[in-house]
């Protein structure tokens, strides 16, 4: 207790006659305690049944086009080998999903970064200690509708779509975009709206605008009235597994980065 008191600055206990009573500070010290005892009990209990031969669960949170595309396959691999585990899908913008992460909403994050951001990081330790592997490289796509000048070039500079009205799914787009076209000499504009890269393409065809589609979404759905073609210099898209190191020790969240892994592997060799 002493050492205790020593490292907080303060009493935390008065002597009464032969009793014990808890100051003003140690009243307070002691409530926190009890939450932050809580919160490692349900951890414990947590764990313990996500090792045990029950039913448990594991939580994961995708960005869309991978929740087509990646999951499916992941989640398909681990019904075979967990059929006991319930596998909880959130779909979330990386943002979002390390943010799940990180608080312990979720076990697991797929999520993504483009190759010149600087907070990209190899496979190991990434920010804020959360275990980082790659698993798919992915380019992004301009699609156009057929009649678009764009469509006969099979790369097109930023600057030939300085009057063209961009559709974007996602902020992560959106300021990248402007930094790009305040380099090639124009303001662009920009219609944002709901992840759905189905509608997209569907808004580009009739000639609404056009548009930035991972390859993901591509091989999700590709409209056949619309042609994608590749932008000169822009930044590939590296999608990673990220999870608490700690984590990775229960057999089921370890299994599923595994598999979260050998299915982007599988659209690599595809």
């Amino acid at each position: 207790m002493k050492a205790l008191e020593k490292a907080v600055g303060t009493p935390l206990t008065v002597r009464m006659g032969r009793t014990m009573r808890l100051t003003p500070a140690g009243t307070s010290l002691l409530m926190h305690s009890q939450r932050i005892l809580a919160a490692i009990r349900a951890a414990e209990s947590d764990l313990a049944a996500l090792t045990s031969s029950g039913t448990s669960v594991v939580r994961l949170a995708a960005f869309p086009s991978s929740c087509a595309t990646v999951v499916p396959a992941a989640m398909a691999g681990m019904r075979r080998a967990f059929p006991n585990i319930e596998i909880q899908l959130v779909q979330a913008e990386p943002p979002e999903a390390r943010a799940l992460v990180r608080r312990g909403d979720v076990e697991v994050a797929l999520s993504y970064r483009f190759s010149d951001a600087p907070e990209r990081v190899p496979d190991g330790e990434g920010g804020a200690g959360l275990h980082q592997r790659e698993v798919l490289v992915e380019d992004m796509h301009l699609i156009v509708p057929l009649d678009d000048p764009a469509a006969s070039h099979r790369l097109v500079d930023l600057a030939q779509l300085a009057e063209a009205t961009f559709l974007l799914a996602s902020p992560n787009f959106e300021d990248r975009l402007r930094r790009a076209a305040a380099a090639a000499g124009f303001t662009p504009k920009v219609v944002r709206m709901a992840d759905d890269y189905v509608a997209m393409q569907a808004l580009v065809a009739s000639g609404f605008g056009v548009a930035w589609v991972p390859d993901l979404a591509l091989r999700a759905h590709r409209d056949p009235r619309v042609v994608s073609r590749s932008l000169v210099g822009w930044p590939q898209r590296h999608i990673g597994v990220e999870a608490w190191p700690d984590l990775l020790r229960v057999e089921p969240v370890r299994a599923m980065v595994d598999h979260l892994s050998a299915a982007g592997a599988a659209l690599r060799r595809r």
